[in-house]
């Protein structure tokens, strides 16, 4: 699990994603759905539409807000089959039907994972 975030994070329904905006530069807030897989990575996904995922393609440093804790992170497109299949079984476990529903991640979307940022001290 991550060391950087409260104990028991993953058990929140969602986390605040912060992305700097692709054509202004200004701060954009979103609650997202996230998953964390038994190695502590942490998973977000969504339709590629999206305005964050847009700036996050443009940009990905942003700022992840779990339980009042803010931590700057760097974000990396999931692309193996291997562990889309990881995210879908963490999403059927964490949100059921309603993730079923909404074919959540989808098809036509697009998965991350979170990744601290290298510390240069």
């Amino acid at each position: 699990m991550s060391k950087i975030f409260p104990l028991n994070f993953s058990s929140q329904k969602t986390l605040k994603i912060t992305t700097r905006g692709r054509r202004t530069g200004r701060p954009h807030t979103v609650k997202v759905w996230f998953g964390v897989d038994e190695k502590g990575r942490i998973f977000v996904s969504s339709v590629k539409d999206r305005d964050w995922v847009k700036n996050i393609l443009v940009n990905p440093e942003v700022l992840v807000t779990i339980k009042d804790v803010t931590v700057r992170m760097k974000v990396v497109e999931v692309e193996s089959r291997e562990d889309i299949e990881v995210i879908k079984k963490l999403w059927k476990k964490k949100y059921g039907l309603t993730a079923m529903i909404m074919r959540m991640p989808r098809k036509d979307g697009v998965s991350f994972e979170l990744k601290e940022l290298e510390s240069h001290d």
